[in-house]
């Protein structure tokens, strides 16, 4: 895994979940203090292992259209794959997510239909992990909106038996940090890194190498 400057820590605990192949782990830090750029390592080092990688970002003018994180993961490598692997990746409870996955809009309800839905994505991540390991890499997941939070916390509480690492990246102290649902999925992790402030060193190397390119 490409190294980051003292992220060495950071950086085992990412390798150690991704050679498991199965489980969650959260990023918890402040805005400009990298964790998009362990997400990105993440995903060069899950590429580099034979993952599939699907990612998103959670946005704070998308923050109320429901399944957009969802939609962000799964939509495009739905749209793009051929009619006999979507028949395939939709087979039995995944067929429920179709619509979602052809651009309809869906009511976030909780009534049957919505966990109709949550439970066939489960069947869908399920589905997509069955021949090679994926990864599902969220960043500022504190503007996820909550019907997605909410498949994902349903996701992690299944992941035990799938092939799949779940990473999620989010803000401490944002007011949307405080969604219940948003708290009820960083429960789940069992692992949450808290990267801290780079050195002066650190910083100066940094500074060195952009100068110097």
């Amino acid at each position: 895994m490409k190294e980051l400057l003292e992220r060495e820590f950071e950086l085992a605990a990412i390798e150690e979940l991704l050679g498991r192949r199965s489980g969650m782990l959260a990023i918890e830090v402040g805005a400009g203090i990298g964790k998009t750029s362990l997400l990105e390592a993440a995903c060069r080092a899950a590429q580099e292992l034979g993952y599939v990688i699907l990612r998103a970002r959670g946005s704070e003018l998308e923050a109320d259209f429901a399944f957009g994180i969802v939609r962000q993961l799964f939509e495009r490598r739905f749209t793009r794959a051929a009619a006999d692997e979507q028949a395939s990746l939709l087979a039995g409870p995944a067929a429920a997510v179709r619509p979602l996955l052809s651009g309809k809009s869906i009511e976030a309800s909780a009534g049957d239909g919505s966990f109709a839905i949550v439970h066939g994505l489960y069947w869908l991540a399920a589905n997509l992990s069955a021949d090679r390991p994926l990864l599902l890499a969220i960043d500022d997941a504190h503007w996820a909106d909550d019907s997605s939070l909410r498949w994902l916390t349903y996701l992690a509480w299944r992941l035990d038996g799938l092939n799949l690492v779940l990473l999620v990246a989010l803000r401490p102290g944002d007011p949307t940090s405080a969604n219940a649902t948003l708290l009820a999925l960083r429960a789940e992790a069992p692992t949450i890194l808290h990267p801290a402030l780079l050195s002066e060193n650190a910083v100066g190397a940094l500074v060195r190498a952009v100068v110097c390119n």
